[in-house]
């Protein structure tokens, strides 16, 4: 089980997913663009969601960390390959050295060892060697927010990090207490970035279980770039940091508008005020398709997916024929094409397509079909009808328009749902004190990785598994899966509780989300990563 305090931190990463999701975030109506000419060699972005936070070791939502990681080096990274268009995307299957120079790793698994360049400094002067990297990870557990958990890989029993070591100022040896062949894919989060220790422990250091306020609203990295101006909700400069220790960025400097308007985020991306915008509604999204002054660019988003949760301690949830009944009563198709605007894909199983344990010959989408779901009903022996509560987030169009559509489906099973709509908090704890009898969610991993997902979502009897799914043989598979080292045989065991979790039909997978950018003619440059990243991005 995770620490205590933790819950109220992930709480936070909600609420934060539940506005990507509603197109809007911040609180103020977005930044200035005026000082943006066309032609003035800054690249401009506008994004739906202001980071809440700056600092690694805290960050939870996507716009958190994918905003901040631009500051920071870490050891790993994610690879690239062909995307849409001309552009390229992230590559989960394949993690990199970033600021490591090689990567050692015992014939165990528990020891690994990172070689690092030397000569690199932090803007302050001071050393960004293996001290730092310790200081920096050993931050990020002690203040037991998100980040620890990313670098945990969301194991705390025994803590899956047992020690880091400084041997020299080009050495880090991290031994773990458990094999985990995820461990690189953790170091790659921004959670593990490399902060300044001069310039933390000179405001305020570091405290237990507690934000750094500090950190909070500034940088203290060494990372591609500089931040130069900061408006928390409003707008940020970034500038090249010209000693950056990699390839300089394609752009010198970027303005940031956080705009949580989707009609203003609209018009200046037809205007061409905005060359990348990221976060618009697909419905307005799908107005530029055809429009010559912009590329529509969609990705498979792994780390989101819309759900309808049917927690099984929940009557009639608690019945595994009347759970399947009910996937077979969702028209998918016509709700990709109504809510998502075609930007979707729909599966059924643990895993979204884009993650690497993704097996599309296990995971085909269930078919709606209201006879079949009739029998599943008569079968299950549940007596209807049967009235069921489906809790939404207030404000979510997409959700509620879900919600509406399954409404009437229901209705021909003989399931009365009555839509209840709550504000965010309410929401947030409806779901995490396992009150709701059914909700609506986005839901995805913040590590692309099987063993990540499943260590929260599926386990028996764990507080963030929201849907209550206990499946005690498929637990002992993931047990052994999280230690197994060997590809061929880790895949065989994701196979295999992709096969339990389908014949136990869990919950609804409503579709597997693409995320959707908006560039202007003008960019000649895009990578797409679910964590932001704008060394390439450029015009």
């Amino acid at each position: 089980m995770l620490p205590a305090r933790l819950r109220p931190v992930l709480s936070g990463f909600l609420v934060l997913l539940i506005a990507v999701a509603g197109g809007c975030g911040g609180d103020g109506d977005g930044g200035d663009t005026t000082q943006a000419s066309p032609g003035g060699g800054r690249l401009v972005v506008n994004i739906a969601q202001a980071p809440a936070t700056l600092d690694p070791a805290w960050g939870c939502g996507l716009y958190d960390i994918g905003f901040l990681q631009n500051f920071y080096v870490r050891l790993t990274q994610y690879g690239s390959q062909e995307g849409p268009e001309g552009t390229t995307e992230f590559d989960p299957s394949n993690i990199e050295p970033y600021f490591a120079e090689s990567i050692d790793i015992s014939e165990d698994g528990l020891t690994h060892t990172f070689t690092l360049p030397e000569g690199v400094t932090f803007p302050s002067g001071e050393p960004v060697d293996a001290e730092a990297v310790k200081y920096s990870l050993e931050r990020t557990i002690t203040m037991g927010g998100c980040g620890g958990y990313f670098i945990y890989d969301g194991i705390y029993e025994p803590p899956l990090i047992e020690s880091i070591e400084t041997p020299d100022p080009t050495t880090v040896v991290i031994t773990l207490s458990v094999p985990n062949a995820n461990f690189l894919q953790d170091l790659a989060q921004p959670a593990a970035s490399i902060v300044d220790a001069s310039i933390v422990e000179a405001n305020g250091g570091v405290q237990e279980g507690e934000l750094s306020e500090y950190m909070s609203s500034h940088v203290a990295g060494s990372g591609p770039f500089l931040l130069e101006e900061y408006e928390p909700n409003q707008r940020a400069v970034l500038s090249a940091n010209p000693d950056f220790f990699g390839d300089p960025p394609a752009s010198d400097e970027i303005l940031v508008n956080f705009i949580n308007s989707d009609p203003t985020l609209l018009l200046q991306a037809r205007s061409g005020d905005a060359d990348i915008t990221l976060g618009m509604t697909k419905q307005s999204a799908d107005s530029l398709r055809d429009d010559p002054c912009c590329k529509v660019i969609a990705n498979e988003n792994p780390t989101f997916w819309e759900i309808i949760g049917t927690p099984w301690k929940k009557k009639p949830w608690d019945n595994q024929k009347f759970r399947e009944a009910v996937t077979h009563a969702v028209p998918y198709d016509e709700i990709i094409e109504q809510v998502a605007y075609g930007w979707a894909d729909a599966f059924y199983g643990p895993y979204a397509p884009g993650m690497n344990e993704y097996n599309a010959e296990l995971a085909a989408p269930r078919e709606f079909d209201l006879d079949r779901a009739k029998a599943l009903v008569e079968e299950s022996g549940v007596e209807t009808p049967v009235e069921v509560t489906i809790n939404i987030p207030e404000g979510n169009t997409i959700e509620e328009q879900i919600a509406t559509i399954v409404q009437s489906t229901w209705r021909e099973l003989g399931i009365n749902v009555r839509i209840n709509k709550l504000a965010a908090t309410d929401y947030i704890n409806s779901m995490e004190q396992h009150e709701a009898q059914a909700f609506t969610r986005i839901d995805g991993p913040g590590v692309i990785e099987a063993g990540y997902l499943l260590g929260y979502d599926m386990k028996c009897d764990i507080p963030f598994n929201l849907s209550d799914i206990c499946i005690p043989e498929a637990d002992e598979l993931l047990a052994e899966a999280r230690q197994e080292t060997d590809p061929d045989r880790r895949q065989e065991l994701w196979d295999e509780i992709a096969r339990l979790w389908v014949e136990h039909s869990p919950r609804v997978q409503v579709y597997a989300d693409q995320f959707v950018s908006v560039l202007s003619q003008n960019v000649t440059s895009y990578h797409y990563q679910h964590e932001m990243d704008f060394r390439t991005w450029g015009k």
